[in-house]
């Protein structure tokens, strides 16, 4: 195997392997030994007969193409090895000559990360507070939910329940028919559709109604989709919700151990600190990941980019399926073709390997490592908060494969953690450059070749 390579181009290396022709001929020996014995060839028992008899019956070509399947991957990867690329995604690989057989690979490789001057970072973060306007919305959605519905004599308002008798039919075909239904009149709901909620409105007890509503063009079951539906609804009940009083029963009533009013909202304001402290927290993370980003230099490789689109693509076919939906029925209803698709998701593909190689390289940088005795303390926490028989649960969660997975998650936490102490400006310049020499020291001296390198 003849190898030789093109200067790196957008992170993507173009190496052209000339195949020996002893390594083909190893292959094509592999493909007749399998072939000779499936093959029916007159004058001759299964699996006896001469290799210049089944190529002859089988066509050359034919063979080697068969060949190829498993020469290409192989050889690819052993020229690989050879060049000592650091390969960061699967090659695309095919064959530009067949005599001599000559392999053209592009194999898209680590691509170098400029940090920037990240350690100048800073971010302020949110103030958090948990406001009364918050705190009156919060305790009117618990009255709501201890509320009951009493019948009343009078025309439907919206947040009244209704019991409906309901017939839904788009041109010759019923797609709703229901009766006994209690719906309550939620304004701006899409429940069954925009503008059904608001339809009912003055609706009466006994009264039959009927009006025409359009689909939305995004509507999921794209046959739908665009098209009328004419209703009829007959109002059977009217309700309205009475709300309890908000006083010290109906505050022991929650079972939140809370005994009064005052006592309640105390405890709500807690809980509302908490809730917008996370979310404040979650939007600093993002908010400093994305200035990591923004500030760093990296050229990807188009191949790379090109898998992680068939990954995304994946996931939503996945997601599509679980909602018994199909790929190319949605494509249909948007009218988009799949190359379209895959163009809109470039450049969120982009994104995510971005930002993934960046995080790596901040780790790297900062010289944030991960140590047994801390995937041990993650262990036991996992376990002592479990339910299950912790001894069990440590057997099923004390493999290999576990510890690898609990680690990586350590590793983005302390990540993480470091670089929105950056942004906060708790980290200075010098306590991360201690913090990189330490951990050149634990990890030992250099062999002497390394050093002068």
């Amino acid at each position: 195997m003849k190898v030789s390579q093109l200067e790196p181009e957008q992170s993507q290396i173009v190496l052209t392997i000339e195949v020996e022709p002893s390594e083909l001929e190893e292959h094509l020996d592999k493909v007749y030994r399998r072939a000779v014995q499936q093959v029916s060839i007159p004058g001759f028992r299964k699996g006896k007969a001469p290799r210049s008899v089944v190529e002859r019956e089988l066509g050359r070509d034919a063979m080697v193409e068969d060949a190829l399947e498993t020469l290409l991957p192989e050889l690819t990867a052993k020229a690989i090895e050879e060049q000592s690329l650091d390969v960061v995604s699967t090659p695309r690989v095919k064959v530009t000559q067949y005599d001599p057989l000559t392999i053209e690979a592009t194999v898209p490789i680590r691509p170098t990360v400029e940090l920037g001057d990240y350690r100048q970072y800073r971010l302020e973060p949110e103030p958090v507070e948990a406001t009364q306007e918050a705190l009156d919305e919060v305790v009117e959605s618990l009255l709501r939910d201890a509320g009951t519905w009493d019948p009343v004599e009078r025309p439907v308002e919206l947040e009244d329940m209704v019991t409906i008798e309901v017939k839904g039919q788009v041109e010759d075909n019923v797609i709703i028919e229901d009766e006994g239904v209690d719906y309550i009149l939620t304004a701006g709901s899409n429940n069954p559709m925009p503008g059904f909620a608001e339809q009912l409105v003055g609706i009466s007890r006994d009264e039959l109604r009927e009006f025409s509503l359009p689909f939305p063009e995004d509507y999921p079951q794209g046959e739908l989709a665009g098209k009328e539906c004419n209703f009829t609804v007959t109002a059977k009940e009217v309700k309205e919700r009475k709300l309890p009083t908000l006083d010290d029963e109906f505050a022991k009533s929650l079972n939140i151990e809370v005994e009064t009013v005052d006592a309640l909202m105390d405890k709500l304001r807690e809980d509302m600190l908490k809730h917008n402290q996370t979310l404040a927290d979650q939007h600093y993370h993002e908010q400093a990941v994305q200035a990591l980003v923004d500030g760093a230099h990296v050229e990807l490789p188009p191949l790379l980019v090109d898998h992680e689109i068939e990954h995304i693509l994946s996931e939503q076919a996945e997601a599509m399926q679980r909602q018994q939906m199909k790929m190319e029925d949605y494509l249909s209803t948007v009218g988009k073709s799949v190359e379209q698709l895959q163009e809109e998701l470039r450049p969120s593909a982009a994104e995510r390997i971005t930002r993934g190689l960046v995080m790596s390289a901040l780790r790297e940088q900062e010289g944030i490592a991960v140590s047994p005795e801390e995937i041990e303390e993650e262990l036991n926490t996992m376990t002592g908060a479990s339910t299950t028989d912790s001894e069990s649960l440590r057997q099923l969660l004390d493999s290999d494969d576990f510890r690898a997975s609990i680690s990586n998650v350590i590793l983005n936490r302390k990540v993480l953690e470091r670089l929105t102490s950056i942004a906060k400006g708790e980290v200075t310049v010098e306590a991360s450059a201690t913090a990189e020499t330490t951990t050149e020291e634990e990890q030992g001296e250099p062999e002497e070749g390394a050093k002068d390198a």
